[in-house]
Parts: structure tokens; C-alpha cells; sequence
């Protein structure tokens, strides 16, 4: 009753004051002082703005220190500026273009009639971002329009053009996570908040909203304005566009298939590679214009994509392709024998293995409305959608060891994998208000939602894992049935939001201050292997379980035992589905002052307050409430599924500045440093409110007989359910209640020269370190009390899952805490031209380092699971992050000339060079008994006299030990990580990989006609992913690491010395690190379009 009191206050003072922020910026301004010819500040003069191409008209005056201030501008243009003054003459500036987030800066000088008017220069005016501007403090680039439309793209994906930035990887950037990002739609929350991905519609491999529908994006790293806020990563803020006086549009038509592929990879580029028929098809229209001309104006766009890509890239062993290029071990005979089976004896039909096809499609809309009320108030609608469908492969999470998908180990059927649906419907509504000279404010409200919903292929069946029967060595050799995390997995998404920002300008002092509430509502049905999952250590195993079924279906045991059985069942009354309903709400508040303290200095300073708070919609389990667990570092504490994260008043205070050094724009310096809060991916709350073991329970069990094989899902379900008490056995996820959203503090220091031809240098250091980030721990985990012998000595285990749990009933008790842990750290030097004369270009090079404990996954027992650590998973290291990107050089050159005034050509290079990644070298197997597989960081011997291998037999070959230890060693001596670290644990992610050149090239010829005030155009355009390997067969190829764990544990011996093999690839324990690739992104691929524009 008394938050929600709280509620109706803060949203009263929301409406009445008109005080908010979170929204982020979407416009640009005009600012500048005014002078007569004496030098005299003029209070009065009359400013205005008129936005060309739709007539749109901002007015001001100026104060009384001749300052004046045009905000909330539509972004780009052109504009044309007109300046008077009672007695004197009036000056006009056209061709003026606006940037997103930036201020073009016009200062004048008004003189009597009659008397000219020197030279006054405009800064940021033009088409291209303005590079040394007053504005810029922290670390940002800006993608306009024309990159847009010129920069290389095969996907039309907003990571096209992310990748500008030199800190990105993808959508990680500062080492950070990828989903701590903040995307922004014209100022409304548009990312993937719950977490699944980073962005909208990346579960079906769909681009969130059309590129023909976006303006300008801009990627803020270290944005020091206090309303940029949600991320500790980066802030990607995109805006519409919209409609003018003027009727525009565009259609256009992409295609590519496998005719238009490279054929050659491998080592050397002298590998040829078969690329299976695919068709991708992209197409679109938009078209704008005014409803009311100078008054009222739409925009609507429409784009679709439609792909058929090979499922199956790999190949099954026929006896006859052996050692070829993508082909698997697992024999053709296996894949057609054990098809056989299941449809004529189980009637299951698993699919296909080979020569299917996985189908694409998304559907994307736009509609906009601008409506110029007068000029103090300009009000705009947009509604968006997004329609989406992909066939998915199967997950590999989960397994005992080894991968369910294709690869060279092993293969699934085409029922083993899943569908995914994706729709989004969004409507966003703002208004920009002039309240008199020195106040301006801008509201902005909108309702998202999301709603992301999977279904099974074929029939309900038990997922089924194979081994390869090798033992302890055993890793998945087929997988078939119902995908595990599939049934009723659905996630409807609503996020509800209401920002508004009241500007102040007083003299040399623009003061913002501001208020905001944003609201989530997550409802994610989860019910992973509710179907039932079991692993079988061999072929053999499986065929005598199934065959002991078909003689008698109600068989209480197994005739052998399963490896592992995994069982999650409802608890609920009648066995209806569980479901987890999160609402997180985060309100916040603002003040900040940017001062102009001279001509030459500026600096922004303030503070923001966030308070993220959950509703109460965990479940009590009062058993859990009564237990005794361990928090990470093996002390006694106590959990509880129904607490969920108490509020919390995250403050990030900011300071920013921006020196202009010799006061003629050839010289700036700018930095600054402050806190950023972001969002943590809430699927990590939900799991919380999903796992409490009362409306579900949980069997996992390894090496038992006890759950026979049946093909009925609901056969091992415990038969003494009482609905509402906890279950028979189960898992939970709890969340500590001092949980603190992620947070960074972060400072900068760049320095950009204007050097020669218009070219600017800069050179820019930036650091980052963790406040608050997440950390996994299990509960329930009992701490080591021994250590293993010989050189490898690190903490030993009980030997099985069951045997570590504190409580027996409970399978994991995953918690989820923060800790100030983790560091980036990047350098950047970059020069770059911009546009002139149709030519521009940049070259940047980043050196990156970023550490961290542990990366999360999606569900939080993966997320403990999934850590490689040599002490134990509730005890991890400070390594580098999976986000490391050491090195990365980036370089892009854009080039448009008209030709005899009918026709143009237009060139874009794009090329990257980076390191591939990092990966972590393990044991394959569970070598110091936590229970888990493939998790322990191997230590490297010093020599051959600390290697402890036995012989073994596989495939009718023998391998000696001696021949184990020389393969060993002629491994280490070849692997830099390894070789350089002799006597040690390996790090987690301490192999860098090598660097990767790529280039992407595209280039469009246009030809025009003028038809009245309009020019038309017809553009036929190709673009060229991975250029330099039509160039050079050779260029351009990845490398692969060929496998994690090149060595195997067997056994412990009776000295309580660990024993292991070594691992084959292709039954050869001599191998390489690296292999070279040979899919079809290691070959050129080109795609051809057209386009009509008018």
C-alpha cells in the first residue's frame, strides 16, 4: 500500500513537474553567440531555424549575454539559419546540417547595413559528424545516413555499423558483456532486456528495424551527459526518420545464393569446399511526404527477409570420404541403422541427418508521424513491428561431455532440433517543447512488446544423448529426440516507460534536470528436459535399453546403466507447466550543469540517482528456508527462494570537459570519468522465481539403472506429488538480497589534432572497472577437504554430483551475488578524413585487455557449471574475459563521383583485423570429482617427467605411453600459451587467438534522372563479404581450434596420482592447435541488389 502511494506521487510530480530522463537523446541543436562589430553580446537578436526539407521552424532569442540555443532539431538537414537585429543587417546560413547528440555552433557578428560581413565559421555544420566539437567529451562514434547507405552489409544489421566503433566486438564493448549494452529507438528502450540475446530479434536472426528507416546512429562509450543511462557497455542510440514536404522513397531488391560463394579455403586456400544450395532474399519499400505541407508529416517503411541456409555442414563417415574436409567420425552405418530403429520398433521419427535445409524469415514495418504544432512545439508518433521465424539447431548445454551438433565428433538428427518465433510490436510517442528562451523540455512515453515462443519438430520424445563408448573418455557421438530446452518455452515481454527532460539555459550554465520511470514485466514459461533426457555411454547401451522396453514397457529397472538421466517435472496441480513472472521498475533522477567557462574550456558535471526494486513474485519454499548451505568461500549462510533483491540507490556522479587548447579548433582535449549503472540481463532474476523447487522438482542422477528407457515423457514422473509442498527432489536459484545491478566507473582522456587536408588524428585511453558485477556460486556445494598428488596437487572433490550436494534432495543451489571484480582497459589511435568533396575515410588500431571471473550464461546453473577454474567452480580466478579482444585494426574508405550529371559510382572498403578470441584449455572428463565435465583448467607439465599417461587402445590402435608423452610435448612446443607456461595451471582464456584480416567491399553505380523538383534514381549495387579471399584464395580464412581438451582424464592411481590420455582427432593423438577453416564465412560471398529512390 505504501510503495504504491509512492508510485501515485512520483508519477503526479512526473506530470505536473515535467522533471525525467532516461530516455536518450534524439535530437540535435543549434547554439552560437551573437555580436555586433564591436564585440558587443547582443540580448534580443531573433534566431531561426528553418528545417528545409519539411518546412519545420524553430525560433529563439538571444539573452542577454548574446547567447542563444536552438534544441530539439530534428537530426541532419539542411537548415538554413537567418540572424536580425533592430539596425543592423541580417545575416543567413545555409547548408547547415544537425548531428545526433551534438550542437553546431554558429557564432556572428551582425553589421550595420550597407558593410560586409568577414568570413564566420561554422562548426559541425556538415554532413559528416563533427570531429573536433565542444560537445565531445567521452569516447563515441557517429553513423550517419550516407554510411548507412554505403558501408558493406549482407545482413542490413545494426553490428554492421556498431563495428566503427574501435572498442566493439560485436556487441560487447570495453570488454564487457554484450547484453549490458543500452539500445535506444528514438529515445526508448529497444534491446533485449531479459537477456536471452543482446538485441531484439536475435533468437531468429532478425535485424530489429529496417535500415532505410534510421536516420543516424550513435555509440556512446563514455557519454559524461547524465541521460544516457542502462549500460555499462556501450550506449547505441538510433533515430527514424521522417517525412518531409517533399514526396520520398525507396524499394529495393537483394539476392544471394550459393553461385555466388568462393569455392576454395582450407590451408594454403587450396582446399576446396561444396556449399549446399541456400537462397537468401531481402526486400523492402518506404515511402514519406507531407499529410499537411510545413505541418504534418509520415513515414512508413517495410522490409523482409527470406533465407533457406544448409543445416548440415558436416558430413557423416560413408567409409569413402574419411579425413575429407567436415567430416565427422560418426559412421553413416550408425545414422541409418539407429534411424531405422526408432521409426519401425519406438514409431519416432528423428528426421533426417543430411541434405536438410533450415528456413529464415522475418517481416519489419515502420510507420511515423511528425506533427509541427507551432514553432515552440513539435510532437511525434511512431509504431514499429517485427515478425519473426527460424529453424534453430539443437542446444549444447547440458551435456556430459562433447557437443549435441554437427561437428567432428558428432551428429543429431533434424528433430533434435527447434523452431523459434519472435514478435515485437512497439509504439513511442514524444513531444519537444520551447517554454520561452531559456527553457526547453522533452517528454517521451511508449509501450514495447515482445513476445519470443518455441516449438518442438516432429513429436514429443526424450532427448537421448550417445556416447561414443570410449569410457572415461566419452564424449556425444549422436543425439536425437525433442530439443531439451523446448517444451513450452515461451517469454512475453511488456516494458512500459515515461521520460521527460527540462532544460535550463542561464548564461554560460545549460542546466538539466530530470526524472524517469521505466517498467518490466517478463512472463517466461521454462521447462527445461520435461520430456525427459538420458545419456548413454555407448550405441550398445542404448539398443539393450530400448529393446529391454519393447519386451516390457514396465520394466522397474534398466538392464544397464544410463550415464546420466535428467528429469524436470510440475509440481502443480493436474502437471500444468510452471511459469516465472518477473516485473522489475527502476525510477531515477538527474541534475547536471554544462558549463561554458570560456571560449575555450566547457565541462559537464552532475549526478544521477537509479532505484531498481522487484515486485514480490517469488515462491516460498519454507524447507529451502530451514536448511543449512555455504556461500562461495565455504562459510555457513542461509537462502531463500521468495527474497528477491532488496532497492537499491545506485548513484553515478559524472564530470566531463573539453578544452579547445589554442581556441581555433585545431587542438582539443577532452576526457572526463563518473559511474555508469546498466541493467543486469533479467532472465538471471527470473531464474529465481522459475527454480524455488515448489512448483517443480528435479531428478539428475549419473550412472544408475534406476529411471528406465521409454519413449512415454511422463514415464519417470514421481508418482507422490503433493501440489504446493516441495518436491520430491529439486534445484533452486536464489539471488543474494544485496544483489546491486552492474556498475562501472569509467574515465577517458583523448587528445584530436587537426593535421593536414582536413584530416584529424586521435589518440585516447580509457579504463574501466567493475563496481558491481555478477558472480555465481553454488550453495549446496560441499568444499574440498583434500588435494591430489604429484605436480597437478589442486583440490579433489567427492567424485560424482550427488556425492558434493550438501542437501540431498536439492540437485544445485545456484546463487546469484555482485562483486567489484574485473577490469578494461583500451588504448585507440585513429585518424580520419571526413567527407569532402564525396571522399572519406578512417584507420583506427585498439589495444584491449579486459579480465573478469566468470561470463553467465542464461540459466544460472550453466552459468556456475560453465566456469573453468582450477579450485573449484565456487572459487574462480581473475582471467581474462571471454570478451578480451587484444588487438583489433579497423579501416574504412568511402568514395562517390558523378559522372556527365546522369550517373554516379560509389565505393566502400571495410577492413578488420583482429584477434579471433580466446579459449581456455581443460581436461575432457571431470577430473577433480565436482561433478561437472570439461571444466578443469589443465596444468602444464614442466617436461615429460611430470606427464602421468597410460596406455590405451581406441579403433584397433595402440598408443604406448612414450608416444602419448612425445605427442604431448610436440603440442606444447607449438602452443605459445602453453609453452610459455610451463609448471602452471593454464588461465582461463589464456590462449589468444590469432589474427583474422578480413575485407568486405561494396560498390553501386546510380543513374539519375531530375523529373520536376525530384531526382530519380535507379541504383544496381553488389557487396563483396570477405573480398580479399576472391583476391588471394588464401586471405581471409579463420583458424579453428581444433579441440580444448588435449588431454583426457582416466583415473586417479593408487598413489592419489591423477592418470590421462591424450585426445585424437581423427583417432591421431599428433595434432596441431589450429586447423584451417572451411565454411562458407572463410570463402568471399557477394550479393547483388537493386534499388529505386525518389
Amino acid at each position: 500500500m505504501r510503495l504504491s502511494k509512492f508510485f501515485s506521487l512520483l508519477l503526479i510530480l512526473l506530470l505536473f513537474c515535467s522533471l525525467s530522463v532516461l530516455a536518450q537523446i534524439t535530437t540535435g541543436s543549434i547554439t552560437g553567440i551573437v555580436k555586433d562589430s564591436k564585440g558587443v553580446e547582443l540580448a534580443g537578436a531573433t534566431v531561426e531555424a528553418i528545417h528545409v526539407p519539411s518546412g519545420s521552424v524553430y525560433r529563439s532569442l538571444s539573452t542577454k549575454n548574446g547567447r542563444f540555443n536552438l534544441p530539439g532539431l530534428r537530426v541532419g538537414g539542411p537548415y538554413t539559419v537567418t540572424i536580425t537585429f533592430v539596425g543592423l543587417k541580417k545575416e543567413e546560413y545555409k547548408e547547415i546540417y544537425v548531428q545526433l547528440g551534438e550542437a553546431t555552433k554558429i557564432d556572428v557578428v551582425l553589421v550595420e547595413e550597407g558593410k560586409s560581413l568577414q568570413e564566420i565559421v561554422v562548426t559541425g555544420s556538415g554532413r559528416g559528424r563533427a570531429l573536433i566539437s565542444k560537445d565531445r567529451k567521452g569516447t563515441s562514434t557517429n553513423v550517419n545516413r550516407r554510411l548507412l547507405a554505403t558501408l558493406p552489409t549482407l545482413s542490413r544489421n545494426l553490428t554492421d555499423f556498431t563495428k566503427l566503433t574501435p572498442q566493439s566486438n560485436g556487441t560487447s564493448f570495453a570488454g564487457q558483456d554484450n547484453r549490458l549494452i543500452n539500445l535506444t529507438l528514438d529515445g526508448s528502450i529497444f534491446n533485449n532486456s531479459f537477456g536471452l540475446q543482446p538485441l531484439n530479434g536475435s533468437q531468429t536472426n532478425s535485424t530489429p528495424i529496417s535500415l532505410d528507416a534510421i536516420e543516424e546512429i550513435q555509440i556512446n562509450l563514455s557519454p559524461y551527459n547524465l541521460r544516457d543511462a542502462g549500460f555499462t557497455g556501450a550506449s547505441i542510440n538510433a533515430v527514424t526518420r521522417s517525412g518531409t514536404n517533399t514526396f520520398h522513397g525507396i524499394a529495393f531488391y537483394n539476392e544471394r545464393n550459393q553461385n555466388l560463394v568462393g569455392t576454395n579455403a582450407g590451408l594454403g586456400g587450396k582446399t576446396p569446399i561444396t556449399i549446399a544450395n541456400f537462397r537468401v532474399q531481402q526486400y523492402g519499400a518506404s515511402f514519406g511526404g507531407p499529410i499537411i505541407k510545413n505541418k504534418l508529416f509520415f513515414f512508413a517503411n517495410f522490409e523482409a527477409e527470406k533465407r533457406v541456409d544448409p543445416a548440415d555442414i558436416f558430413k557423416a563417415d560413408n567409409g569413402t570420404n574419411t579425413g575429407q574436409p567436415n567430416v565427422t567420425r560418426v559412421k553413416k552405418a550408425d545414422l541409418d541403422a539407429l534411424r531405422d530403429f526408432l521409426v519401425n520398433k519406438l514409431n519416432y521419427d528423428p528426421g533426417v541427418y543430411d541434405g536438410y535445409s533450415f528456413i529464415t524469415k522475418s517481416y519489419k514495418t515502420l510507420f511515423r508521424l511528425d506533427w509541427n504544432i507551432n514553432s515552440k512545439n513539435k510532437f511525434n508518433l511512431r509504431f514499429n513491428s517485427l515478425r519473426g521465424f527460424r529453424d534453430v539447431p539443437i542446444s549444447t548445454s547440458g551435456t556430459v561431455s562433447g557437443s549435441r551438433r554437427d561437428n567432428l565428433f558428432s551428429m543429431n538428427y533434424s528433430n533434435n532440433n527447434y523452431e523459434q518465433n519472435t514478435d515485437i510490436y512497439s509504439i513511442i510517442g514524444q513531444l519537444n517543447t520551447r517554454l520561452g528562451n531559456k527553457l526547453s523540455n522533452e517528454l517521451t512515453f511508449g509501450w514495447t512488446a515482445n513476445r519470443d515462443y518455441r516449438s518442438v519438430k516432429g513429436k514429443l520424445f526424450p532427448g537421448v544423448d550417445i556416447q561414443d563408448g570410449s569410457g572415461a573418455s566419452a564424449t556425444t557421438y549422436i543425439a536425437f529426440g525433442s530439443e531439451p530446452f523446448t517444451p513450452n518455452n515461451k517469454l512475453f515481454t511488456d516494458t512500459w516507460q515515461l521520460s521527460d527532460n527540462l532544460t535550463m539555459y542561464a548564461g554560460k550554465h545549460t542546466i538539466s534536470t530530470g526524472f524517469n520511470f521505466e517498467s518490466f514485466r517478463y512472463f517466461n514459461s521454462f521447462t527445461p528436459q520435461i520430456q525427459g533426457y538420458y545419456t548413454f555411454s555407448s550405441l550398445a547401451d542404448f539398443y539393450t535399453s530400448a529393446n529391454a522396453y519393447l519386451a516390457n514397457p514396465n520394466m522397474a529397472q534398466n538392464p544397464v546403466n544410463v550415464r546420466r538421466y535428467i528429469l524436470n517435472y510440475s509440481n502443480l496441480q493436474g502437471g500444468v507447466p510452471w511459469n516465472a513472472i518477473t516485473r522489475p521498475t527502476n525510477i531515477g533522477a538527474y541534475v547536471q550543469d554544462e558549463v561554458s567557462v570560456t571560449d575555450k574550456l566547457n565541462f559537464t558535471y552532475g549526478i544521477r540517482f537509479d532505484v531498481p526494486f522487484f515486485a514480490k513474485t517469488g515462491f516460498v519454499n519454507s524447507e529451502v528456508d530451514g536448511l543449512s548451505f555455504v556461500d562461495d568461500y565455504g562459510s555457513p549462510t542461509k537462502l531463500s527462494t521468495s527474497q528477491m533483491p532488496s532497492a537499491k540507490l545506485m548513484v553515478s556522479p559524472r564530470f566531463g570537459y573539453n578544452y579547445d587548447a589554442f581556441g581555433d579548433k585545431s587542438t582539443q582535449i577532452r576526457g572526463g570519468f563518473g559511474f555508469f549503472t546498466g541493467r543486469p540481463p533479467f532472465v538471471f532474476i527470473s531464474n529465481q522465481i522459475g527454480n524455488n523447487g515448489v512448483q517443480s522438482g528435479n531428478i539428475q542422477t549419473d550412472n544408475t539403472k534406476l529411471y528406465p528407457f521409454s519413449p512415454d515423457v511422463t514415464r519417470n514422473v514421481p508418482s507422490n506429488i503433493v501440489p504446493g509442498t516441495p518436491a520430491v527432489s529439486y534445484n533452486i536459484a536464489t539471488t543474494q538480497r544485496n544483489f546491486r545491478f552492474p556498475q562501472v566507473f569509467r574515465t577517458n582522456i583523448a587528445v584530436d589534432q587537426k593535421l593536414f587536408w582536413g584530416i584529424v588524428g586521435t589518440a585516447e585511453f580509457m579504463f574501466t572497472q567493475n563496481i558491481s558485477y555478477y558472480h555465481y556460486y553454488n550453495a549446496n556445494f560441499k568444499p574440498s577437504t583434500s588435494t591430489f598428488n604429484g605436480p597437478d596437487n589442486r583440490p579433489k572433490f567427492a567424485g560424482s554430483a550427488a556425492a558434493q550436494r550438501i542437501n540431498s534432495k536439492i540437485t544445485d543451489a545456484t546463487v546469484l551475488s555482485s562483486r567489484p571484480w574485473g577490469q578494461n582497459l583500451s588504448a585507440t589511435v585513429k585518424i580520419e578524413k571526413p567527407l569532402s568533396k564525396g571522399l572519406s575515410w578512417m584507420v583506427a588500431y585498439n589495444f584491449g585487455r579486459a579480465r573478469d571471473y566468470e561470463s553467465a550464461a542464461t540459466i544460472a546453473s550453466s552459468s556456475w557449471t560453465g566456469i573453468r577454474s582450477v579450485n573449484g567452480n565456487n572459487l574462480p580466478d581473475l582471467a581474462f574475459s571471454d570478451n578480451d579482444i587484444r588487438h583489433r585494426i579497423i579501416g574504412n574508405i568511402n568514395y562517390r563521383f558523378e559522372v556527365a550529371k546522369t550517373a554516379a559510382l560509389q565505393f566502400s572498403l571495410f577492413v578488420q583485423s583482429q584477434n579471433q578470441g580466446r579459449v581456455s584449455y581443460t581436461y575432457q572428463g571431470d577430473m577433480n570429482g565436482d561433478g561437472i565435465s570439461g571444466n578443469d583448467l589443465i596444468y602444464i607439465p614442466k617436461d615429460q617427467s611430470e606427464m602421468n599417461f597410460e596406455q590405451f587402445t581406441s579403433n584397433g590402435v595402440t598408443f604406448t605411453v612414450q608416444q602419448q608423452k612425445d605427442a604431448y610435448e610436440a603440442y606444447i612446443q607449438q602452443d605459445a600459451s602453453l609453452k610459455n607456461h610451463r609448471g602452471q595451471y593454464a588461465a582461463r582464456n589464456g590462449v589468444l587467438l590469432p589474427m583474422l584480416t578480413r575485407m568486405d567491399f561494396s560498390t553501386a553505380l546510380d543513374l539519375f534522372r531530375q523529373v520536376g523538383k525530384n531526382r530519380h534514381t535507379l541504383q544496381f549495387r553488389i557487396d563483396i563479404f570477405n573480398v580479399g579471399n576472391m583476391i588471394k584464395h588464401n586471405w581471409g580464412i579463420s583458424d579453428i581450434v581444433n579441440t580444448t581438451n588435449p588431454v583426457v582424464f582416466s583415473r586417479v592411481d593408487a598413489n592419489n596420482v591423477p592418470v590421462f590420455r591424450m585426445n585424437r582427432i581423427n583417432n591421431s593423438i599428433n595434432f596441431t592447435t589450429y586447423r584451417k577453416g572451411t565454411l562458407i564465412n572463410d570463402v568471399w560471398q557477394a550479393q547483388f541488389g537493386f534499388r529505386y529512390i525518389f
